[in-house]
């Protein structure tokens, strides 16, 4: 049972932020977001429900029965693999934003405090996270020794191989993804993390198709098949469906609106991958600067990843917002919109919603 030693005063001493931080930085938690990578690519398996874990659960008097009459089927695990890759890279770029905040507040301060108790006592938004680091990006060239350890840092020469000073930029666009996927004049994946996290106020798709075609429908509401298959992809994949009430900061207070976003397993992954690689050298290099025990106990730096950037993984229709009310402080919407990788495209509605039939040419 490791113990502290303990402070007469509410604040911590400086002997307890150096023994707390000894102890966050000898972990090894990018374990953790690699392991739930790795459960996220290993590919559904049948469950014997009688042995292993399962029996060691429905042991304490549990019914087996619930188990094997609930299980889901083939579709519906697709569609948890697809939500769990969603909430993945939200997860991870929430902490690399908290990480990144925390070692940059400490720079800034350097003697008041630890990054454990940084990252646990910090209750700012997503919102003023973001607004604190782009203040930080906004005074110059990020620094090297926010994704290496300050010791190699300053072994480098006085001009730095092409491929650190290529890694550190590429490091910092993926924070710069992690910022935007907190908060974005686009399509809100941050509002729908919370539905999701907080009591499941989502609807999961995976049947839901939506497309763009250029041209009104015939009148008769027959569709060409082939008008179908040539049209614009908007929703093409497994999608969460989510509502929001707009908050008071926003223009457009008030209003309710609905977002549907694509859940794409592969690109979110991919994404996961690289945000968790970024967030593994931010947490080494603090580490490095600051755990006092042996070398080996120090958690692994990743080394510096030269791509691929945001854009190269983020390609494809993100997917759609429509307002259903006004705003009760603008009296106005932000009306329907469609996000692409190359950001917000606004459609106008000009009639009534209609039904049609898909028929063969």
């Amino acid at each position: 049972m490791p113990l502290y030693p303990t402070s007469d005063t509410s604040n911590l001493t400086p002997e307890q932020h150096a023994l707390l931080d000894d102890t966050f930085f000898e972990s090894n938690p990018a374990s953790y977001w690699r392991a739930r990578i790795d459960d996220l690519l290993r590919e559904p398996t049948p469950i014997d429900y009688r042995e292993a874990l399962a029996a060691q659960v429905t042991s304490y008097g549990l019914d087996e029965r619930l188990l094997s009459t609930t299980k889901p089927t083939e579709a519906e695990r697709e569609l948890q693999r697809a939500l769990d890759a969603f909430t993945l890279r939200h997860h991870l770029a929430e902490s690399l934003v908290r990480m990144v905040h925390a070692v940059l507040a400490h720079w800034k301060m350097p003697g008041s405090r630890s990054i454990w108790p940084s990252l646990a006592s910090n209750r700012d938004t997503g919102h003023d996270l973001v607004q604190a680091l782009r203040a930080f990006e906004d005074q110059g060239e990020v620094p090297a020794n926010l994704f290496m350890p300050a010791t190699n840092v300053r072994a480098l020469p006085s001009d730095p191989p092409a491929d650190v000073e290529a890694g550190v930029r590429m490091h910092w666009q993926w924070v710069r993804r992690a910022m935007h996927l907190l908060v974005s004049e686009g399509l809100d994946a941050n509002v729908g993390n919370n539905k999701l996290k907080h009591g499941l106020a989502v609807r999961p798709h995976n049947e839901l198709r939506v497309s763009f075609v250029a041209g009104s429908p015939p009148p008769d509401g027959n569709v060409r098949l082939s008008t179908v298959e040539s049209a614009s992809s908007i929703i093409d994949a497994t999608a969460i469906e989510f509502l929001e009430r707009l908050p008071s900061r926003h223009e457009h207070a008030g209003s309710w609106e609905v977002t549907v976003l694509n859940l794409r397993p592969a690109p979110l992954i991919a994404e996961s991958l690289m945000l968790s690689t970024v967030w593994a050298s931010v947490f080494a290099s603090a580490a490095a600067d600051r755990f006092v025990g042996p070398d080996e106990a120090k958690p692994k730096h990743p080394g510096l990843v030269l791509g691929p950037p945001p854009d190269a993984i983020v390609r494809e229709i993100v997917g759609y917002r429509q307002a259903l009310t006004i705003s009760d402080k603008s009296q106005t919407s932000r009306g329907l919109a469609v996000e692409t990788s190359k950001g917000i495209v606004g459609l106008t509605q000009t009639g009534p919603g209609t039904n049609g039939t898909i028929v063969a040419d």
